[in-house]
């Protein structure tokens, strides 16, 4: 039976499983290791095919598992929508099925989170995140760091830092129950749920990083998203004698950044239609100076100077440049153009400090 303190907070583990069954038993060992005493796992399963389902219900752990929906396939979007709409804690923590937890992952995370809310007030959105350990399939390390080996940055916290990526692995996070109600539901064509997350309380809260490497996080073939989609070099093979780029791999690179920049737009089109003039002054302001970086080289250097775009300060312009084709001011103003009149600063009026 699940020996649990009443006089600690619920946490929710929200678990999206999709052919899962290899691994999940070492990340359910991690859970059931874990020093907070009152866990609950939500398991959404999309479909699986290899026994995950039987396997979770079979579970006869220390933390309750308890399974929600019918089975639909759903990607992995939806499949983490439905188990984040079914936690039932004041905090939410979302797990991925292939990794391992350190045991002290949930209370390190909950400690800055409660810290944030005795802060500001209980009502205010909060996101808690640990560094992450890169490792192979048989958990032998590649990096002790995913910040180490490629440019997203710890310190990501404002709107603008997660406006052309996002820093935060769903994995590593924990969120209070403000955040979650902000932020669902999801949009139907968001791009990734962790990213929706993280700009939704860098705009309404506030984020934390916890230095302590805190997960084991999986790189292999089976990723549905990986460290290695994260600022991605074109490989040895890839490359002709003499280092050129072949021309099918140079076609296939370019078809990659245009599905990246189309996923930049969506996902920003959708937050701007979303939230709106709801938006505090720091967001708006942050929505300002990207609007001014994708309508002029200048604007896009001074974008990237003021953020931590989580891409090389090259790489983030030529982004903002391409961007001006996709976005068009996030395509809304015709649909909405009062809020876009109230967002934008009037003509001849001093621009606030960023």
């Amino acid at each position: 039976m699940f020996d649990y303190d009443p006089s600690k907070p619920l946490v929710s583990i929200a678990l999206a499983t999709y052919n899962g069954r290899t691994y999940l038993p070492e990340l359910l060992a991690s859970l059931a290791a874990q020093s907070w005493p009152n866990l609950e796992v939500v398991v959404s399963d999309d479909a699986s095919t290899d026994g995950t389902p039987e396997l979770l219900a079979s579970y006869a752990g220390r933390v309750p598992v308890r399974l929600v929906g019918d089975g639909e396939r759903l990607g992995i979007v939806g499949n983490f929508e439905r188990a984040l709409a079914a936690c039932r804690g004041d905090y939410i923590a979302l797990a991925d099925q292939d990794d391992v937890w350190a045991p002290e992952k949930v209370t390190d995370l909950m400690r800055d989170l409660q810290r944030v809310e005795s802060e500001r007030g209980k009502p205010t959105p909060a996101l808690a995140f640990c560094d992450v350990e890169l490792v192979d399939a048989t958990l032998c390390r590649l990096s002790k760091s995913l910040f180490d080996i490629t440019a997203k940055s710890r310190r990501a916290e404002r709107l603008r830092d997660f406006l052309l990526s996002n820093h935060v692995p769903g994995c590593a996070m924990l969120v209070n129950r403000a955040a979650l109600e902000r932020a669902l539901p999801f949009p139907a064509g968001i791009v990734m749920h962790d990213w929706w997350l993280a700009m939704v309380v860098a705009s309404f809260g506030e984020i934390r990083h916890v230095a302590a490497p805190h997960l084991k996080y999986r790189q292999h073939d089976s990723n549905a998203v990986g460290a290695s989609a994260t600022n991605e070099r074109p490989t040895a093979e890839a490359r002709g004698e003499r280092g050129e780029l072949s021309v099918e791999a140079a076609q296939r690179r370019g078809a990659s950044r245009r599905r990246q920049i189309e996923g930049i737009a969506d996902q920003i089109r959708l937050f701007a239609w979303r939230f709106g003039a709801e938006l505090p002054v720091a967001a708006r302001d942050d929505m300002h100076a990207f609007s001014r970086g994708i309508e002029s080289w200048r604007g896009a250097f001074e974008f990237v100077m003021i953020s931590y775009t989580g891409e090389t300060f090259v790489r983030a312009v030529k982004m903002m440049r391409r961007l001006r084709r996709s976005v068009l001011s996030f395509g809304v103003e015709a649909q909405r153009p009062s809020f876009w009149r109230r967002l934008r600063p009037r003509r001849g009026a001093p621009r606030r400090a960023l």
